[in-house]
């Protein structure tokens, strides 16, 4: 039987004590677990720790280690920079994002945008959510809306950044393709569903980002994102 597998914020020693009274709830009310039964334990750092239930209760559970072995952590660090879209559009691009290995998701506000705010707890709930089901070892940092004018004006920390547009370069050419091989550092560029305005690619054109394309039909955003992270990625 596949054991379920849970994110947690706390050292993965021997024993471990679970004091978190949602994650207990779960546990007992939902999984019904009980004294002999397993979990897998992850926290970020590399390991998939397998515990047997010794004790729980409403209040706390205690587990003994049986088995460690390491878990999938990938080996990009991909940044997606996502202007905010719909609520739904924009949670579905957190959990396959994720389940494809993006190491940090920034929403952007661009002249364009449609919507201007975000649930951020909510993300993050998604986002570990994800990587727990998916065997990811680690969960990807979602940060605070920022303005994309804001991202620009400081120095990118990536070793090739990509702006996805119609009638870039084509992301399947064998130079943007050699570009993502030898990288280990990339920021993917996603607009609103109106596309980047004339001052927005100028301001992309003086930071020299790259513009590409994924095909001659105009995909929506959030397609756009998910497509461009499975190039990247896989």
């Amino acid at each position: 039987m596949r054991l379920h597998r849970f994110y947690v914020l706390q050292p993965l020693g021997e024993d471990v004590v679970i004091d978190d009274v949602s994650t207990i709830k779960q546990w007992a009310k939902v999984f019904r677990y009980k004294k002999g039964d397993f979990v897998i334990l992850f926290n970020g750092e590399g390991n998939d720790v397998t515990y047997c239930i010794e004790t729980i209760s409403s209040k706390e559970c205690n587990l003994s280690r049986t088995k460690l072995s390491p878990s999938y952590i990938p080996n990009k660090k991909v940044t997606l920079y996502l202007s905010v879209i719909k609520k739904d559009n924009f949670e579905l691009v957190v959990q396959k994002a994720t389940e494809l290995g993006v190491s940090t998701i920034i929403p952007i506000l661009s002249e364009r945008s449609e919507k201007k705010n975000l649930n951020e707890e909510r993300l993050k709930t998604i986002a570990i959510e994800a990587s727990e089901q998916c065997g990811r070892g680690d969960v990807p940092t979602i940060l605070p809306i920022i303005s994309l004018t804001d991202v620009l004006e400081t120095t990118l920390p990536h070793e090739i950044s990509l702006l996805l547009q119609i009638g870039g370069k084509d992301l399947k050419e064998n130079s943007i393709q050699k570009l993502l091989e030898e990288s280990k550092n990339i920021a993917l560029f996603v607009g609103p569903e109106g596309g980047w305005s004339e001052n927005e690619e100028k301001l992309f054109k003086e930071k020299e980002i790259i513009s590409v394309s994924i095909g001659d039909t105009v995909l929506r955003a959030e397609t756009a994102a998910i497509v461009a992270c499975a190039f990247t990625l896989l």
